[in-house]
Parts: C-alpha cells; sequence; structure tokens
C-alpha cells in the first residue's frame, strides 16, 4: 500500500485519538494507551499490513519527529530556574528512588533475565535500567483535584521529573557499551569517533537555531521552526546510528538555557506532544510481537522488580524528605511511567533491532500499561481530595 495512504491513516487516527482522550472528561491514560497500541497491532504487520516493515522504513522521519519531540520537551526542561530549584532533599530523594531502581534492573537484567531468553547484554541492560527509572510527573497533576496538585503531590513531581531526566543519561551509556552493529574493532559509539562527530554538529545547529528563535516569531512561523529543528536533528543523529530522542534533548537543553522565548517555545510543544504521543503509541504497537509463555514470564518480572524499586524508594523518601512530609506509601505516585519510556522503547528497537530487544519492548510496553493502572487505583489518600486537604 502507498506510503502516503498509511500516513494520512494513522496521521487522522492520532488527530481524532487527542480530541477523544484528551478532551474528553476520562483522560485516562492506560485504557488511551492500551487502545492506541491496541490498533497500532491492527495496523502491523500480523493483521492489516499498514505498518509493516518497509512502510515503517520510509516513515523514519515521522519517527525522529515523534521521538524528537519527546526529547526536546524534558530537555528544555532542565533550564537555570529547574537547576537552581534542585535543593539537597530533593537530590537524596531523586537519588534513593532512582539510584535503588538503577542498580536493581541493571543487576537483574544480567542475572534474572538471561533465564528468560538469550543475549541480555549491558546494552540491553541501560535501556531496561532506564525505562523502569522513568516516572511520569503529568499522571500526579491529572490526579490532583482540579489539576491543583497539593504540596506533597509538587514533591513527588519535583522527584520524578529529576529522576525520569536522570534516565535519558542512563540510556545514553547503552551508546558507549555498544554499537548498533558491533564488530570485534568497533566497541562503542565513542570508539568509532561519531559520537564527538554528533555532539560538535548538534552545537552548531543549535547555534543555528537560536539564530532561528533571535526574534519574535509568530506561533505559525515558531511551530514551523521547531518542526524543522526537530526532523533535522533527527535526521542528523540517525545518519550516525544514535538516539533523536537524546540528540533533540540536548538540543532542549541549549536552547532552553540560551533563548528568551524558551517559556513559549515549552508550552508549544507541551500542547502538540499529546497528538504526537497517541501517534507513537500507534507505531509501537505495529512492532509488538505475539503473546508468548517467556513474555509473560518477562513482563511479570519487570513488574515485581520496578514495584519493589519504586515502593522501597519510596518508604526510604519518607524517611528523609520533611518539607513536606511525605507518606510512606510514596512510592506509588512514582509507579505510572508516561511517555519518556515509550520514546526510550521505541529509540531502542530502532537503534538495536533483534529479537531480545523486540520482546523486551514488547513486555515494556504492557507492563507499563499495568502499572499506570496500578497506580491510578492505588492513590487512595497519598493526594488528597480537596474535603481531606487541611
Amino acid at each position: 500500500m502507498p506510503v502516503f495512504i498509511t500516513l494520512f491513516t494513522i496521521l487522522c487516527l492520532a488527530l481524532l485519538g487527542y480530541h477523544l482522550v484528551y478532551r474528553g472528561h476520562g483522560r485516562r491514560f492506560h485504557l488511551s494507551g492500551a487502545a492506541f497500541l491496541l490498533v497500532g497491532y491492527l495496523l502491523g504487520p500480523d493483521l492489516l499490513s499498514l505498518l509493516d516493515e518497509t512502510t515503517t522504513t520510509h516513515l523514519y522521519p515521522l519517527s525522529g519527529l515523534v521521538t524528537g519531540w519527546i526529547g526536546l520537551m524534558y530537555g528544555l526542561q532542565i533550564d537555570l530556574p529547574f537547576i537552581k530549584r534542585l535543593t539537597a532533599p530533593l537530590l537524596v530523594s531523586a537519588s534513593l528512588d532512582t539510584g535503588l531502581t538503577l542498580l536493581l534492573f541493571f543487576m537483574g537484567t544480567l542475572t534474572l533475565f538471561p533465564a528468560l531468553g538469550p543475549h541480555y547484554t549491558p546494552t540491553l541492560a541501560f535501556i531496561i535500567s532506564a525505562t523502569a527509572a522513568c516516572s511520569s510527573q503529568a499522571a500526579l497533576v491529572m490526579a490532583s483535584p482540579h489539576l491543583k496538585p497539593t504540596p506533597s503531590a509538587m514533591a513527588l513531581m519535583r522527584i520524578a521529573t529529576t529522576g525520569s531526566l536522570a534516565s535519558l543519561f542512563i540510556f545514553a551509556l547503552s551508546f558507549l557499551f555498544s554499537g548498533p552493529t558491533p564488530s570485534p574493532d568497533q566497541l562503542s559509539m565513542l570508539t568509532q569517533s561519531e559520537l564527538p562527530i554528533i555532539l560538535g554538529t548538534t552545537m552548531a545547529l543549535v547555534l543555528l537555531y537560536t539564530l532561528f528563535l533571535s526574534q519574535r516569531r509568530s506561533r505559525e512561523e515558531l511551530i514551523l521552526i521547531v518542526t524543522g529543528m526537530v526532523v533535522l536533528t533527527s535526521g542528523l543523529a540517525a545518519t550516525h546510528h544514535f538516539s533523536p530522542l537524546l540528540a533533540n534533548a540536548t538540543t532542549g537543553f541549549f536552547l532552553g538555557n540560551t533563548t528568551r522565548y524558551r517559556d513559549r517555545i515549552l508550552s508549544m510543544v507541551i500542547i502538540l506532544d499529546k497528538p504526537l504521543y497517541l501517534l507513537l503509541l500507534i507505531l509501537l504497537g505495529a512492532r509488538v510481537i505475539p503473546i508468548t509463555g517467556p513474555l509473560l514470564l518477562t513482563i511479570a518480572l519487570y513488574l515485581f522488580l520496578r514495584i519493589l524499586a519504586k515502593m522501597t524508594g519510596g518508604l526510604l523518601i519518607s524517611l528523609f524528605h520533611t518539607a513536606p512530609t511525605l507518606p510512606r506509601s510514596a512510592g506509588i505516585g512514582f509507579l505510572e511511567q508516561g511517555g519518556l519510556a515509550m520514546a526510550i522503547c521505541f529509540d531502542a528497537q530502532h537503534t538495536f533491532p533483534d529479537a531480545t530487544t523486540h520482546t523486551v519492548v514488547t513486555a515494556i510496553l504492557i507492563a507499563t500499561l499495568i502499572s499506570d493502572l496500578a497506580g491510578r487505583l492505588s492513590w487512595g489518600g497519598l493526594i488528597a481530595t480537596p474535603e481531606k486537604r487541611p
């Protein structure tokens, strides 16, 4: 089937989904996420074959735009005011939550996961650990009454944001341990001398983007510039077998600290992030593999380790974080993973394509939906209702 028909179909589905999900009353990701992953699976090679491997390859600029947009959004958040808000208690809390999750998953990936299948390398361990460390701060906002988080919810949001940003750094480490096509004389992106080229070219592009954004632009011009910026940066990353997510996160970090229109860009990116996020779910669903026994065991192990890490981390945080005081069940607030974990999975599938990666990504997708559902149903007294607020 022609590529433009597939492109038109998935764009219409994403825009329709945006109006149904985010303009509706429920705003339940655990339902909408499952629905759009299912739509992607229906369009995938196992059923309708609209999104087969050949078509997906032709749509790579769109794929780069989707993950690059998410990376740009996270990079823009790391501005100077955000860094100044990183107080000692916040850093200790984020280190406890993220550090425990990363340690447990990295060791588990190298010791427990190999019992379920071969080829669990350090590269894959970094990828799995990075997805497990992600926590959704947007879920805490949407679960709050009238979208106004309590002081406790705000503290959890800052910890979740810091941990998610750390997960990007962990994902970047996977490129230092293995290239996309490793060989005996090419052990990492660093030794292939491509990573310095990527960083240098990214800095040149940041300078170019800063010049484009040095003057106040209309909303339409800003959308056009930012879209072209993300596609160009993603194309550069793909050319050098690097992650569009990480390349655009780096771009967002420097733009967020160099341009005076950072807030306008970030607000626009956040608004357009929603339909692109649903598009990401469709593209991910097209690459989901059928359910098997080993896959179910992988999902169960991933969920067990993550719940154990987050609940233990939340308990430790409640002992150290006193302003405001957090309950011992604070780990429940970190269960929902959100879109960054999905974007990491999508990039990992394209950069390290093998059977084990596809199995792990499918397991993480399903586990993410279960985590989001479990987190939302177990909020309990973690987020106070208006009647319970002091």
